[in-house]
């Protein structure tokens, strides 16, 4: 077992890799924008525009 590597080394190896940062930041802006969206989602719940685009787009 003495074979594992810590996270933290691990991650370092990663991020030392070409293009790495850009994909994590790329990464964080796609998570960044799914949850604004999902967070403006949520908040429509019970709007009556938003259940009637929800009945339109249910099959």
């Amino acid at each position: 077992m003495s074979d594992r590597i810590d996270w933290n080394d691990l991650r370092d190896r990663r991020m030392g890799e070409p293009g790495a940062a850009e994909a994590y930041e790329a990464t964080w802006i796609a998570f960044e924008l799914g949850q604004e969206a999902r967070e403006l989602r949520e908040s429509e719940v019970g709007r009556p525009a938003h259940d009637e685009r929800r009945h339109r787009l249910s099959p």
